[in-house]
């Protein structure tokens, strides 16, 4: 597999649009809570965004074929209680699934990063 130089700058570029956009909304989102005085914003805020890290990581386990990796199924490697007729449209459905979970990381891996950010700099950089 040979990697294109403009597409692999392009998913580059979507993953840094992305972990800007998340970013600048959790900060809008730390300032908005200070400026109010309401720190219930921040709780509700940074809760939010652990929420959607887990649910779209939860898809994204469900849709990769519930694997983390690339692992190629066979037939045999499904569940005997499946019928033949599910193990084929799983097997079918598979590569679409893959397709759909690997797009879901333009969304996933920003707000990871934001959240390890937040953490960082609350763990590191802040005042007691």
């Amino acid at each position: 597999m040979k990697l294109n130089p403009k597409d692999t700058l392009k998913k580059v570029l979507l993953l840094f649009a992305g972990f800007v956009l998340t970013y600048a909304l959790l900060r809008f989102i730390i300032y908005l809570a200070d400026a109010m005085d309401k720190p219930w914003i921040y709780y509700a805020g940074t809760a939010l965004y652990g929420i959607a890290v887990v649910v779209l990581f939860a898809v994204f386990f469900v849709l990769n074929g519930f694997t983390l990796g690339r692992t190629e199924y066979e037939r045999d490697d499904l569940p005997a209680a499946w019928s033949d007729e599910r193990k084929d449209d799983f097997l079918r459905k598979l590569p679409a699934n893959r397709e759909k979970a690997r797009s879901l990381m333009y969304i996933l891996m920003p707000l990871i990063v934001t959240l390890l950010l937040s953490y960082i700099e609350l763990s590191f950089f802040t005042k007691t």
